[in-house]
């Protein structure tokens, strides 16, 4: 005679396999309740997915920090640098040869720029020098050529007229030379002056207040555009014991 007696729910076997699952609380609490073995298998699924989600949004995160640190000029925390390619290296290698290259020509065009440019300036002051002094040599012709006249004179001229012709080649002389800048420096009658005068004698005076005046003048001293040219060869006075 067969048993057509169903199994108690207490009998059944359940087919949930998550841990800790409370189908089997469930059971003892209802009997009439059948085990929920695809539900525990959903929740199981949808914890794993949330937790792949999370993860993956934390990876993000994190490429998303390294990229901000590369274009702020920082590496990455944690980045493993490793050994340069060769034919980097290579490549940089030859670029940085190039740039050497480069710079040495531009330096030796500048050397060569900077020896024109001082050939030149030498050139244009020798020429300076050389149309100042044509210029100064010009002015001085009308003087030789007084001078050339004196000299073919009529021997019979007086002494007086002889002396006025020498005077007046002197003073357009001094007028040519002063435009340029000449002046001759006072002597007689003035207190020494070690910066224009050139003591060459002394002689002792009664009188104190004489002291340091210059008595003669040997050799007449000039200025040459506010600097001394020559000093005056003078004589000097000294108050006696």
């Amino acid at each position: 005679m067969k048993n057509n007696q169903e199994p108690r729910p207490e009998q059944q076997v359940s087919s949930c396999r998550c841990r800790d699952c409370s189908c089997h609380n469930e059971e003892k609490h209802s009997g009439a309740q059948e085990p929920n073995a695809s539900g525990c298998d959903s929740q199981g699924e949808m914890s794993g997915f949330v937790k792949e989600e999370e993860s993956a949004a934390r990876q993000v995160e994190e490429g998303e920090a390294r990229e901000g640190q590369v274009d702020q000029g920082q590496e990455p925390e944690g980045a493993d640098v490793g050994p340069l390619d060769p034919e980097t290296l290579k490549e940089e290698a030859v670029r940085w040869q190039e740039r050497a290259e480069e710079l040495t020509q531009q330096l030796l065009r500048l050397q060569a720029d900077f020896d024109n440019y001082r050939k030149r300036s030498r050139r244009d002051l020798q020429e300076g020098i050389i149309r100042a002094n044509e210029e100064l040599v010009r002015q001085l012709l009308p003087v030789l050529d007084n001078l050339e006249r004196a000299l073919a004179a009529d021997s019979d001229a007086s002494e007086d007229s002889i002396r006025e012709g020498v005077q007046l080649i002197y003073r357009q002389f001094m007028d040519i030379l002063s435009r340029e800048g000449l002046e001759p420096i006072r002597a007689v009658g003035e207190d020494f002056d070690p910066n224009l005068h050139d003591a060459v004698m002394m002689e002792a005076v009664e009188d104190p207040e004489m002291e340091n005046q210059i008595l003669q003048e040997f050799q007449k001293g000039y200025t040459f555009r506010e600097r001394v040219l020559r000093a005056a060869v003078v004589k000097v006075a000294r108050a006696g014991d």
